[in-house]
């Protein structure tokens, strides 16, 4: 089988951290304050997704944007993914990056790693300052809902992809795709799905697998 198309969750696969948003909070000092409480609220359905995005925002409201797009240059790469969708890149495969995190990432590898297509939630910025808005592109659970969209910008069918994530929320990633890679899986169940689990955290076992597998 010959694939063409790689399409990768972003937090805690290509990067070793879990949340942006999280991320963003523990950075200025606020998780411990409120914002933990919004995430358990939400998992608990007590809000729904729109409004802890809102909620979370809210914190940021009026903050020169620069310093969040500071916070997000200090994260780390997973070990070798850089090299590893390098050498895909290379390779001739198109790379999508999907996530339900934030902006700062996608913008980052898709300049850094050459991206071809990276679709994100973003915080609404006005003159430089966040406005406490959010755009939200893609839900939580539904990342699946932005597959449509690439498979007609890069002209091929879902058994032509590979997809690699490491949470629950990649599993209809991993359901509509040709094959699927779980790395530094979070959830039995995404396990249980996958076509295969890493058995290691360095990032080169998926370029090692994605090399077998199209070789087939």
């Amino acid at each position: 089988m010959r694939y063409k198309l790689i399409i990768l969750d972003i937090d805690g696969t290509i990067t070793t951290h879990i949340s942006s948003w999280r991320y963003i909070h523990e950075k200025l000092g606020l998780w411990q304050d409120r914002a933990f409480r919004y995430q358990e609220d939400f998992f608990a359905g007590k809000i729904d997704y729109k409004k802890f995005c809102l909620l979370d925002a809210a914190h940021w409201k009026g903050m020169d944007e620069s310093k969040i797009i500071k916070i997000f240059k200090s994260v780390r790469y997973s070990r070798n993914a850089k090299l590893s969708i390098e050498k895909l890149k290379a390779r001739g495969f198109k790379l999508a990056a999907v996530s339900t995190g934030l902006q700062y990432m996608p913008d980052r590898i898709k300049k850094e790693m050459n991206f071809d297509y990276t679709i994100s939630n973003r915080l609404v910025s006005k003159n430089d300052n966040l406005t406490g808005g959010v755009a939200i592109k893609l839900a939580h659970g539904a990342k699946h809902k932005a597959l449509a969209a690439i498979f007609k910008k890069f002209g091929i069918r879902p058994h032509e992809a590979i997809s690699v994530g490491d949470s629950e929320g990649d599993i209809p990633l991993f359901k509509e795709t040709g094959y699927s890679i779980a790395f530094n899986s979070t959830s039995r169940e995404l396990s249980r799905v996958a076509n295969y689990n890493c058995k290691t955290k360095d990032f080169m076992e998926v370029y090692q697998k994605i090399m077998e597998i199209n070789e087939l």
